[in-house]
């Protein structure tokens, strides 16, 4: 009887540890699908464009770059 108690206790030892790696498993799994989804999202949406500098707006960045190199 002792010896089928300890069987058995075993068991579900053993049962729970396989079942905690596999949902941590399942997790892990779940986690990277979700960041791929959001990652593939993320690259779908078109990329917002820069509007394009004005003469005098050029200007003044030459300016301030000429003066950074004196």
């Amino acid at each position: 009887m002792i010896d089928t108690k300890c069987e058995l206790t075993v068991a579900r030892t053993m049962l729970s540890a396989k079942l905690e790696v596999v949902l941590r498993r399942e997790s892990r799994e779940r986690h990277i699908r979700e960041k791929a989804l959001r990652a593939y999202a993320e690259r779908k949406k078109p990329k917002e464009q820069r509007k394009p500098m004005t003469a005098e707006e050029r200007r003044a960045v030459m300016n301030s770059l000429k003066n950074l190199n004196k």
